[in-house]
Parts: C-alpha cells; structure tokens; sequence
C-alpha cells in the first residue's frame, strides 16, 4: 500500500540506490581504463601523497642514473684506451730490445729508431683520444678527476681520478730523450719502456676498480628505482581482477535497482483502481 501520494519513500529509495550503484560503477570503470586507483588527492589524501614522494625521488634517481651513465661511459673509454696503451707499449718493448743490439747496422738502427718515434706518437694519439663527453682522465686535463651524483639528495659523490699518461707526466717514462740511437740509449729505453709498463699496469688496475665501483652503483640505483617504482603501483594502481568482478557486481545491482525503481514508480498507479472501482 502506498504511504503518500506526495512523499513516494518507495521511489526515492530506489532512485537513491540507483544513483549509489551508478556511481560506483562509473567510478569502477575510470579505475580499469586508467589502472590507477588513486588518480588524486581526493581519492585518498595519504596514498597520494606517499605516492607523489616517491614520484619524486624516482625522478632524482633517474638523474643519479644519468649522471652514473656518464662516468660509465668516461670509465670506459679510459680503459679501453689504457689497454691499447699497455698492447703498444708491449710491442715497443720487444723492438727495444732489438734494438740494444750492437750488431745492427745503421739502416737497421735507423729503421727501428722511425718506428720507434711513429710508436710513441701514437701513443699520445691514443692518450688524446681517450675523452667521452669532454672529458679525458689520461691527458692530464684533470688533475682533480671528475665527480658524479651517487644518490638522490646529492650527498654522496662518485669521483674518478685524473691520471696524466702523456710523456712526462709521471706515469710515461718515454720522454723525447728515449731513442735508439745507439745499442745504449735503445738499452735506458727498455728500462724505460719497462718502468712504463708497470706504471700503466697500475693504473690500469685502479680504473677497473673505479669502473667495477661505477658499475656497483648503477646497479644499487636501479634496485632503488624499482623498489620506488613497486611502491607507488602498490599505492595507487588497481586491482584489476577485483574491479572487473565488482563491475559485474555493480551492473547486476544497477539492473536490480532500476527495476526495483520501475516497480516504486507503479505503486502509486495502484490508487487509481481504487477509483475506478467506485
């Protein structure tokens, strides 16, 4: 029986529910097309802010992962020109040696001694060659090394060191006294060639060092970036198995609800019978 003809309780329950039950089916579907299921503060003030900080340090940590890819790339380039350095250096040790022989005759000593400088001017080729971005740790261009971000506050830097590989500068014995000239000379050369070797050795033993530590860093990063990145999808994306299945729990209830709403409107037609009757 109807209560009122004027106050239809009936109906505006039904139509309360339906616009309930539209509601969050709209909102559902916003949450499986974007996957996100918090969009904005208002979708929950805490999640979003957590979420945006973590944002934001993401950001930085690709920064960090920027600035580590250059000193990767410098370190390399050091390294591969270093081993190029060591391989030549190894050759004109071996022609040296040849050439401490007092046996040769002048040609021959002539000969070696052309190589001999052609060597060693391609090892500044190489010394010279060996920059990534502007930026050479062998030529001696930076004596303080270059530094890097290692985290995302900028509280921690990564330095590698500036090295001088040129003739003269400490670690290259093979200055333009170094000839051949006689079975002498080639004979201070050998030793020089040798002091060199070794000098370069160690050097190069130490940017491997300083690579591996590069290396190590940009994984650790990266490892940061992901645990960031896992974070903020566990904050604000959705659950798209459990959204799917209340879709289809709200789409049944929509359904219900606007035929519950059809059945409140067609109760206050069951006055007019009474009319009709009379």
């Amino acid at each position: 029986m109807v209560d009122s003809i004027n106050n239809a309780t009936g109906v505006l329950t039904a139509l309360r529910q339906l616009q309930n039950a539209s509601s969050s089916l709209s909102d559902s579907e916003n949450r499986v097309s974007t996957g996100l299921r918090i969009r904005q503060a208002r979708d929950g003030a805490a999640e979003y802010k957590s979420a945006a900080t973590m944002t934001n340090d993401m950001g930085a940590l690709h920064a960090v992962t920027m600035s580590l890819g250059r000193a990767e790339a410098i370190s390399d380039t050091a390294i591969a020109a270093g081993e190029q350095i060591s391989k030549l250096l190894i050759e004109m040790k071996g022609m040296a040696v040849a050439a401490s022989s007092a046996d040769l005759s002048d040609d021959q000593r002539a000969n070696y001694s052309a190589l001999f400088e052609q060597n060693k001017e391609q090892l500044v080729t190489f010394i010279r060659a060996a920059a990534f971005d502007d930026a050479n740790t062998l030529d001696g261009t930076k004596p303080n090394g270059v530094s890097f971000l290692a985290d995302a506050d900028a509280a921690q830097q990564l330095t590698l060191k500036g090295r001088n590989f040129l003739p003269g500068g400490g670690i290259n014995l093979l200055g333009g006294d170094i000839t051949f000239a006689t079975a002498g000379s080639a004979h201070q050369a050998v030793l020089a060639i040798d002091a060199t070797i070794e000098n370069v050795g160690r050097e190069l033993a130490d940017m491997v060092s300083e690579n591996r530590r590069v290396r190590d860093q940009v994984k650790f990063v990266g490892k940061l970036a992901d645990a960031l990145a896992s974070g903020v999808s566990r904050l604000v994306d959705a659950d798209l198995a459990a959204e799917s299945a209340l879709i289809q729990a709200l789409q049944v209830k929509q359904a219900l609800t606007t035929e519950a709403l059809n059945i409140a409107n067609r109760a206050p037609q069951s006055l007019l019978t009474l009319f009709r009757s009379s």
